[in-house]
C-alpha cells in the first residue's frame, strides 16, 4: 500500500513540477521500521554531504566503478555539478535524506546528445549499506523512472555488476530486463574481473 500510494502521489506532483524545472520537491516516506526518509533533488548546500556519501560508497562497495582514491572533488566542483543538473531539463539527481544524512542517491542523464539516441537515458543508484533492505532503493528508482517518463524519455538503461544479485533482483522487480553482458567489464586492484550486465526498462 505504501508503494502504491507513493506512485499515485508522485505522478501528480511530478506532472506539476516538470512544467517549470527538472527538480523534485521533498516527499516524505515512513518506512516499515518507522524511519522517516525524504526524497528530493539535491541542493547546492548538499555538496559536502554528497562528497562524503559517495566516498563512503566507493570505499565500501566492489560494485561501483571507481576506486576510492579516484574520488577527488572539491565542494565547489560538486556544487557546480548539482547546479548544472538542476538547471537541465533532461537530467536529475535525487537524494534520500534521513536525520540530516544523505543515505541514498540516484540520477539519470542522456545516453548521448545525438537526435537518434535522444529517447534513451542512463541511470545509477546506490543506498548506504546500513539503510539497505528497507525499500529505499525501490522508492528512489520509482521516483527516477516516473521523472524520466515525464521528461520525455522512452528507455532507461543501466550497467550492473553481474554478481550484484540484490540490485539485479530490484531492477527486475521494476521491469528492467537484461539485454547483454560486458565480460571482464570491471577490473579490480587484485587483478580479478567482474562482468557487467546491461539492463533496460521501457518507459512507454
Amino acid at each position: 500500500m505504501e508503494i502504491f500510494s507513493h506512485c499515485l502521489l508522485l505522478a501528480r506532483k511530478i506532472k506539476s513540477w516538470y512544467a517549470s524545472a527538472m527538480k523534485i520537491e521533498a516527499i516524505e516516506h515512513k518506512l516499515q521500521d518507522g524511519t522517516i526518509v525524504q526524497l528530493r533533488s539535491l541542493e547546492n548546500t548538499d555538496a559536502p554531504l554528497a562528497i562524503a556519501y559517495v566516498a563512503t560508497m566507493y570505499s565500501s562497495s566492489r560494485f561501483l566503478a571507481r576506486e576510492i582514491e579516484e574520488w577527488v572533488i572539491t565542494v565547489d566542483e560538486e556544487t557546480a555539478w548539482i547546479e548544472k543538473a538542476n538547471s537541465d531539463d533532461k537530467r536529475v539527481i535525487i537524494g534520500a535524506m534521513s536525520g540530516g544524512q544523505l543515505i541514498g542517491l540516484c540520477d539519470f542523464a542522456p545516453v548521448a546528445s545525438m537526435k537518434r539516441m535522444a529517447h534513451r537515458a542512463q541511470c545509477g543508484l546506490s543506498v548506504a549499506p546500513e539503510f539497505q533492505h528497507k525499500g529505499i532503493g525501490t522508492l528512489l528508482m520509482q521516483t527516477l523512472l516516473q521523472t524520466a517518463r515525464q521528461a520525455g524519455y522512452e528507455q532507461m538503461e543501466l550497467e550492473v555488476v553481474s554478481l550484484n544479485h540484490k540490485a539485479i533482483d530490484l531492477y527486475k522487480k521494476l521491469n528492467f530486463s537484461k539485454c547483454g553482458t560486458i565480460e571482464y567489464g570491471m577490473k579490480y586492484k587484485d587483478g580479478t574481473y567482474g562482468d557487467l550486465d546491461i539492463m533496460m526498462h521501457r518507459l512507454v
